[in-house]
């Protein structure tokens, strides 16, 4: 959507200079201000439609995700509150047609006006577009900007104050963006509405006079199209050009950690190891629109938990001489206490044991609802990892579910939140993450 939306910004705002420089066939002018203008200001809308509606479906994760009851785990069935993880599965649904269905409406609503008033406005009437604006000869081609003009006001308005309740990890990143393009279209529409009703011909009095102050502002502004223009540029460099400097400006940062100890896998696995820096990689991953990793990560821990303490209590029965009564152990109140707690507690990394080992039943509902909350395609909190990976849990989990079946996802996971997480919680913490030269 970015990009398509960048093409579609640079060609609005190349074919909006043309007029202010050099004589322009009519249509041209009005299917721009008309036309793209309007697709321009779909894209954006929709962009920031999605930031919104991300930002909240990821706090909506840890506050579904992060505590369930055991009467509340999922088995396939839907919850009845599941509300936003099913408009997030329809967005791109929604977005398609937020864009597709008034770009096609106003480009069929201005052909119908051209062809009725084709006379006035044919497309081998190179004009100068300044003229017709001062005029107000040309105010039928452009009624539907200005009536989508006053919608996108409010819109910029609604969309600004939800933005403002958003937090990212950058200063200049997508909120910033967002936001900033909401408030400058909120500012410039009313704007270039004073603009054209103080500088143009509203009646036909010739002796209609105007302040000095606005003719002026109209004649820089170009008849106020330049307002429009600048707001393309602005969402030119906001959505493209800023994020290229951004991820210039990471990866320096991360060459420069590059030879550092702290800087390795093995020491970010020390970090996820650590509860307080969890629950920091937690907030930086909801700012980052990715919270559902770091959620795999702690019930993945719980998962290694469970089966360490099976083992535990079937180690017990064993010496009691009746394995049987590893089933009276009340698992469901340690899983409550594990999914409760923040302190670190044995996993599957402090012993061995074989991942090839069938999932015993005592403990086999922790597994299932760790399946249908981080890797069922309609999981709440489904984590993006490769088709081999999904592939394979898949068949385990239908066929012979194993205690190592979510291994391999695990690894994926960690090298993801490595890559997108580690590098600001380092940034974040350069002072605290200092290397150790005792550090192997």
């Amino acid at each position: 959507m970015t990009f398509v939306g960048g093409i579609v910004t640079f060609i609005y705002g190349f074919i909006g200079f043309l007029p202010q420089i050099m004589k322009v066939p009519c249509p041209l002018n009005v299917y721009n201000v008309n036309v793209l203008n309007i697709v321009v200001m779909q894209f954006f809308f929709s962009r920031s439609l999605r930031v919104i509606l991300t930002y909240r479906f990821n706090i909506y994760k840890v506050t579904s995700v992060g505590h369930k009851e055991q009467s509340e785990m999922y088995y396939g069935e839907k919850e009845p509150n599941h509300y936003l993880p099913i408009i997030y599965k329809k967005v791109n649904k929604i977005i398609f047609y937020f864009i597709l269905i008034p770009s096609v409406t106003v480009l069929a609503i201005v052909i119908i006006i051209h062809m009725n008033n084709y006379d006035t406005c044919r497309f081998n009437d190179v004009r100068d577009a300044m003229i017709g604006l001062k005029n107000n000869s040309d105010g039928n081609y452009f009624i539907i900007i200005q009536t989508f003009g006053k919608i996108y006001m409010a819109f910029g308005i609604v969309t600004a104050i939800a933005l403002i309740f958003v937090k990212d990890t950058s200063n200049y990143g997508v909120k910033f963006e967002c936001l900033s393009t909401a408030i400058m279209i909120t500012i410039f529409g009313p704007f270039n509405g004073i603009l054209q009703s103080q500088a143009t011909k509203t009646t036909d009095d010739p002796n209609e006079k105007h302040r000095r102050f606005f003719l002026d502002l109209f004649e820089k502004t170009k008849g106020g199209k330049m307002l429009f223009n600048i707001i393309a540029i602005y969402i030119l460099f906001s959505s493209i050009i800023l994020p290229l400097i951004h991820y210039w400006k990471s990866k320096s940062q991360r060459n420069k950690y590059f030879q550092s100890p702290v800087n390795s896998l093995q020491y970010f696995y020390k970090i996820l190891n650590t509860p307080a820096l969890v629950n920091e990689l937690r907030d930086i991953a909801i700012k980052t629109f990715s919270v559902e990793n770091v959620l795999f990560w702690e019930n993945y821990q719980i998962l290694q938990r469970m089966v360490y303490r099976y083992q535990k209590e079937l180690h017990k029965a064993i010496e009691m001489g009746d394995e049987t009564m590893v089933a009276q152990y009340d698992f469901d109140n340690y899983y409550q206490q594990q999914i409760k707690s923040n302190y670190a507690t044995p996993s599957m990394d402090s012993y061995s044991y074989d991942p090839t080992l069938i999932v015993p039943k005592e403990i086999y509902p922790y597994f299932k609802s760790f399946y249908y909350t981080f890797i069922d395609s309609d999981a709440p909190a489904c984590v993006n990892i490769t088709g081999k990976t999904l592939k394979q849990i898949r068949n385990e989990f239908r066929t012979y579910p194993t205690v190592g079946m979510f291994d391999n996802a695990k690894n994926e996971i960690v090298e993801i939140m490595y890559s997108s997480l580690f590098p600001i919680l380092l940034r974040n913490n350069k002072r605290h993450f200092k290397p150790n030269p005792n550090y192997r």
